[in-house]
């Protein structure tokens, strides 16, 4: 309970806060993570000269200061974003190309919205959510605390989104006739690592879930890539993209190879964006 009280209080101190100030606060957290912390120094080092060989130097260090910029600003306007208005998301996030989601969904065509932890992936949630009105079901991980499981679920649910943890998937299957968004983050360590595909993601072997690869192949569901980018700080744009039109024609794990083969050309555009602070290659691949 007494966490909760605390987010209660700290949310109620964010709303009252313009960004101007929230950059400010951004640029403290940056700092104290960057200079002081130093939050997974090695993990992020690790994982971008394991993926960008050549990088060495000031740029290395300098896209190291950028990932980190990143992390905080995802950070504060995450926190902000919980608290933002319809209007005040749709000011901040630009869509492009939407019609290629909205084409399917006034058929009665469900289908599925796959992105990856690229830019501010909370502000996704919120603005797929506000713009696809009604249409939208998202998959996530249940937080332990219940008090601040409710409290954050019916935040994240106000834009209109079915908000459903991985548990009640069920319920996501008997809405598939019903013309439906599934927005699903893909690009994540499996819990269970028997589960994974495996697929080459910067020419590494790489566990996937298998979540994404399992409801295209079995409903047919057309597979829309959404790429993320950031125009300045607190603005976004938000294109979507054909990856699979026809999953069922395609072999175990090929989905879910364009997916991340997508994503990869995504984080060479500018790799500081991505969320290089996870251990995203702590599993091994075991050969039978």
């Amino acid at each position: 309970m007494l966490i909760y009280l605390i987010i209660r209080f700290f949310l109620f101190f964010f709303r009252f806060l313009p960004f101007g100030v929230l950059r400010l606060l951004s640029d403290i957290v940056y700092y104290v993570l960057f200079y002081i912390i130093r939050y997974r120094r090695k993990v992020i080092e690790d994982n971008l000269v394991s993926c960008f060989p050549n990088l060495r130097g000031i740029e290395k260090i300098n896209i190291i200061k950028k990932t980190y910029q990143n992390i905080s600003d995802i950070f504060i306007e995450g926190i902000k974003g919980l608290l933002l208005s319809k209007e005040e998301i749709f000011t901040r996030n630009t869509f492009i190309n939407s019609n290629l989601v909205n084409d399917y969904l006034n058929k009665g065509q469900s289908v599925i919205c796959v992105c990856g932890h690229y830019n501010n992936w909370e502000w996704t949630v919120l603005g797929i959510g506000y713009y696809f009105q009604n249409k939208v079901i998202g998959i996530y991980k249940k937080i332990s605390n219940p008090y601040v499981e409710n409290y954050i679920r019916k935040l994240r649910a106000k834009s209109s989104m079915l908000l459903l943890p991985t548990s009640e998937t069920r319920k996501m299957i008997e809405e598939i006739p019903n013309g439906k968004l599934i927005l699903l983050m893909a690009d994540q360590n499996p819990s269970n690592v028997n589960d994974a595909i495996w697929v080459k993601f910067f020419n590494k072997e790489t566990a996937c879930l298998h979540g994404l690869e399992k409801y295209a192949r079995a409903y047919n569901l057309p597979v829309i890539y959404m790429e993320m980018q950031r125009i300045k700080r607190s603005y976004y744009t938000l294109e979507f993209s054909m990856l699979v039109e026809n999953p069922s024609s395609c072999s175990f794990g090929e989905i879910t190879q364009k997916f991340m083969s997508q994503l990869e050309k995504t984080i060479i555009k500018d790799p500081s964006n991505w969320l290089w602070s996870h251990k995203r290659w702590k599993h091994s691949r075991k050969i039978h």
